[in-house]
């Protein structure tokens, strides 16, 4: 026959003491139990939409990811205020990083590889500091260092179509993000920081909201609100060189460039969820902002923004 624990009596009025002398700290401990195993729910289901969308857009949310997008909005912002050399020496060293991280992705056994890659990205952004035309010529120049990597170093598994699509697509559309922002503001200052405004609220909006969310759809939605609000600001205070109507087209233009950027960045990578943080720093610029550069020189030279 079972005895009776010793300690049955002192449990009970253990038991008795909590429930009694602390009322209602039984339910509060449930329902963080409860809230955090639904947020592990939602990053499992995150996680398992990254890995199963060839163009997934991944809010991974380990380390300080607020804290280094805060840092990021406020150098950029400096640099832009300062010149477009600074636009362009802070922006191509993200670029070179982009490219790097991009091409450990790619070749993570040929380590000269990424070297290469992020010798072309930098290359190629920091002439966006002599303006539209030494965008141009730096783009070229980093073409030719990617040949000229491909004539070094033949022994490669791909053949030479998949090499060249996978090195300069990884490479220079990076590159020339970065460099078009500081070609930007070569241009028109006003322009420049507004579309760091607009990028910077899309990106926010999206991170706080997508990170949380279990489905494709609310975080760029959410950054697009935020998007929406700072165009809104932009159109009353209509800076120079925009009119109200210059602020609702570049504006509306950012809107669709910054989601469509985020699936170009995980194009750019052999699979969405790869680990490419500078990559990502720059994913909404790399629509917005060669488009950008390409209206406003276009708009500029008809007299009318």
């Amino acid at each position: 026959m079972a005895q009776p624990s010793p300690w049955g009596d002192l449990e009970g009025r253990g038991q008795s003491r909590r429930g009694q002398g602390q009322p209602g700290q039984g339910q509060p401990a449930g329902h963080r139990q409860r809230r955090q195993a639904s947020l592990r729910r939602e990053a499992q289901r995150r996680e398992i939409r990254w890995h199963n969308n060839r163009l997934a857009v991944p809010y991974p949310t380990d380390g300080p990811k607020v804290t280094f997008g805060v840092l990021w909005f406020l150098v950029i912002v400096a640099a832009v205020f300062v010149s477009p050399l600074a636009v362009a020496a802070v922006a191509s060293a993200v670029a070179g990083l982009a490219g790097l991280q991009t091409g450990n992705a790619w070749f993570p056994q040929f380590g000269p590889t990424k070297w290469w890659m992020a010798a072309a990205a930098m290359v190629t952004a920091l002439g966006g500091a002599l303006g539209p035309i030494g965008m141009v010529a730096s783009g070229g120049l980093g073409a030719i260092l990617l040949l000229v990597y491909m004539m070094v170093n033949p022994v490669h598994t791909r053949s030479t179509g998949q090499l060249i699509d996978v090195l300069f697509r990884s490479a220079l559309p990076v590159g020339i993000a970065a460099g078009s922002l500081a070609a930007l503001r070569s241009a028109e200052l006003g322009a420049a920081l507004l579309l760091v405004a607009l990028i910077s609220a899309y990106e926010a909006g999206d991170f706080l909201v997508g990170s949380g969310s279990s489905n494709a759809i609310e975080g760029p939605v959410s950054g697009l609100v935020a998007l929406a609000a700072v165009g809104f600001i932009a159109w009353i205070l209509a800076p120079a060189p925009f009119t109200t109507t210059g602020v609702v087209m570049f504006s509306a233009l950012a809107g669709v460039c910054c989601p469509l950027g985020q699936i170009l960045a995980a194009a750019v990578l052999p699979r969405g969820s790869a680990w490419a943080p500078a990559l990502r720093r720059l994913d909404s610029y790399l629509l917005a902002a060669p488009l950008w550069l390409l209206l406003l020189e276009g708009v500029a030279k008809s007299g009318t923004l």
